[in-house]
C-alpha cells in the first residue's frame, strides 16, 4: 500500500520526466498504483476480519492458476527465446519458441480439462476431545464421461482463534464417472470450535509446467471438548472419605453410602486402609477393596475462571486443567449417580448457570459448553455466589474450582475473600480448589496427549 502511495504521488510531480519515455507513461503508473493499494488494502482487511475469507473463496470462484517453480523456468527460457529471435532476427530461435510453446498450453489445457465437473465433500465428526486423534474422508467425484482425473491434490483448512492448519491428500487417478475417498488423520489441540474449509483441489498433470486449482465452498465445523480424564482414589479419600464408610456397618442404608464393587490388586496410589487383608493373604500380594461411588446427592459445581489480561503460559495452562478437572468431576459424578442433579455455575467473561440431568445428551451439552468457555480478567460478579448460596440444599455437596492463586500473598484476590468482601456465605462446607497443574494433578488423571 504504501508503494502504491508513494509511486502515485510520484506520477505528479515528475511527470514530464516520465513523460519523456512515453506519454501515457504517468497515467499508466497511476492506475498500477491504484491496484497496487488496492491489493495491499485486500489483505489488511483480510488480517483483521478473518471472516471475509469466505467471500474471496466464492468471488473467486473454480479458476486459479499459477505456475510452480518448474513452470517459471521453462517460461523464462520461452521469454529469452522470443527476446533473442526478436533482437537477432533469427528464425530458428523463434521456431524453438514455437515448439516450447506448444507444451506449455497443452499442459494449461489438460489441467483446465481434468477440473471441470469435478465435486469434492468432506466427512468429519461433530465432536472429539482435545488430544484424540480422528479421521476426515475427503470424497471426490468425477462427472465427466470420457476424461479421468489425474494427481488430484486436495488441500482442507481448518482454523479457530488461535490455530490455522492444513492437510492434504493425494488422489492419484479417478476415472471417468467414479468416486473415490481419501482419508487424513488429524489431532486438534486446543479446545473450541474448528471451522474446516474451504476445499482447494489443484493439479500439475501431466508435465507439471502449469499448477491449475479449484476452490469449493465446503465448510464444516468441529467442536473440540477438553480432555477429560479419570478422577483417583485420592479424590474419594481426601473429600469423601469412601474408606472410613466402607468400614462402618454395611447393613445401615443412607443416602449418601457407597457400593461394594470387587476386590482389586493393590496399585500404587491407593488407601492403605481399603487393603483387604484375608484376600491378600490368600493371593500372595496386596489386595484392595474398592468401592462404586454411587452417592445420591446433588453435586453444585462453581467455576471462577479467571485469567489476567497479561496472563503467561502457566496462568493459561491453569484454565485448561481447571476446565479438564471440572468436565471430568461433572462425567464422573453423572455416571455414578442416579436421581441427581448438577448444578454449573461459571464466572468467566460471562455468567452462566447450566442445571445438567443424568444421561449422555446432559453430558454432551455440558462438554460443548465448556469446548466454548472462555476466561474473564475481572472479580466474579455478585450473583456468581449468590447463585451457589441458591443452589444449595441439605443433600447437596459444593465444590468450588477457581483458577486465582488461594495461596498467595494477595488475600484480597482469593476467591473466599471476594465473597466476604460481597457478603456472601455459601451454605455447608464447600471445598474450593485451586486450579494449579500441582494440586489437580493429584486428584485427575490425564492420559498423555
Amino acid at each position: 500500500m504504501l508503494i502504491g502511495i508513494f509511486i502515485f504521488i510520484y506520477t505528479f510531480q515528475a511527470p514530464r520526466t516520465l513523460g519523456r519515455f512515453h506519454h501515457n507513461l504517468p497515467l499508466i503508473l497511476r492506475l498500477a498504483s491504484g491496484g497496487l493499494f488496492l491489493w495491499g488494502l485486500h489483505h489488511v482487511l483480510l488480517i483483521v476480519f478473518p471472516t471475509l475469507k469466505r467471500f474471496q473463496v466464492k468471488r473467486i470462484g473454480r479458476n486459479r492458476v499459477s505456475l510452480p517453480r518448474d513452470g517459471m523456468v521453462y517460461l523464462m527460457m520461452m521469454m529469452v527465446l522470443f527476446v533473442g529471435s526478436v533482437l537477432s532476427r533469427e528464425n530458428m530461435l523463434m521456431l524453438v519458441f514455437a515448439m516450447m510453446t506448444g507444451p506449455f498450453v497443452l499442459n494449461g489445457w489438460i489441467t483446465f480439462s481434468m477440473l471441470k465437473k469435478i465435486q469434492l465433500k468432506r466427512i468429519i465428526p461433530k465432536r472429539v476431545m482435545v488430544g484424540e486423534s480422528f479421521t476426515a474422508e475427503i470424497t471426490l467425484k468425477n462427472s465427466k464421461r470420457l476424461i479421468a482425473a489425474y494427481l488430484m491434490e486436495v488441500n482442507d483448512y481448518f482454523t479457530n482463534q488461535d490455530d490455522q492448519l492444513e492437510a492434504s491428500v493425494v488422489f492419484r487417478r479417478v476415472g471417468p464417472r467414479q468416486q473415490l475417498s481419501a482419508h487424513y488423520y488429524a489431532k486438534l489441540m486446543r479446545r473450541g470450535v474448528y471451522e474446516f474449509g474451504p476445499l482447494q483441489v489443484s493439479t500439475r498433470y501431466p508435465l507439471g509446467l502449469v499448477k491449475r486449482g479449484a476452490v469449493f465452498s465446503e465448510y464444516s465445523e468441529i467442536i473440540v471438548h477438553p480432555q477429560i480424564g479419570r478422577l483417583s482414589s485420592h479424590w474419594t479419600d481426601d473429600f469423601f472419605s469412601i474408606a472410613e464408610m466402607a468400614q462402618q456397618n454395611r447393613n445401615r442404608r443412607g443416602v449418601f453410602d457407597d457400593e461394594f464393587n470387587h476386590i482389586r490388586e493393590y496399585r500404587t496410589g491407593d488407601s492403605q486402609r481399603a487393603i483387604h487383608w484375608r484376600s491378600s493373604a490368600r493371593q500372595g500380594e496386596l489386595m484392595v477393596q474398592e468401592y462404586q461411588q454411587n452417592r445420591n446427592y446433588d453435586l453444585i459445581i462453581g467455576l471462577d475462571l479467571y485469567l489476567p489480561s497479561s496472563a503467561d503460559q502457566n496462568q493459561q495452562e491453569r484454565v485448561e486443567w481447571a476446565v479438564s478437572f471440572v468436565g471430568t468431576l461433572c462425567r464422573e459424578h453423572l455416571k455414578n449417580s442416579r436421581d441427581t442433579k448438577l448444578t454449573l455455575i461459571s464466572q468467566g467473561k460471562s455468567l452462566d448457570v447450566l442445571e445438567v440431568g443424568i444421561g449422555s445428551m446432559g453430558l454432551e451439552y455440558l462438554l460443548d459448553f465448556l469446548a466454548t468457555l472462555q476466561p474473564g480478567s475481572s472479580k466474579p460478579e455478585m450473583k456468581f455466589g449468590a447463585s451457589i448460596a441458591q443452589a444449595h440444599s441439605q443433600r447437596s455437596r459444593t465444590v468450588l474450582v477457581t483458577t486465582r492463586e488461594e495461596n498467595g500473598l494477595n488475600k484480597e484476590d482469593h476467591l473466599q475473600s471476594i465473597f466476604e468482601e460481597q457478603g456472601i456465605e455459601i451454605n455447608g462446607q464447600p471445598i474450593t480448589i485451586e486450579a494449579a497443574p500441582e494440586i489437580l494433578s493429584r486428584w485427575l488423571v490425564l492420559e498423555a496427549k
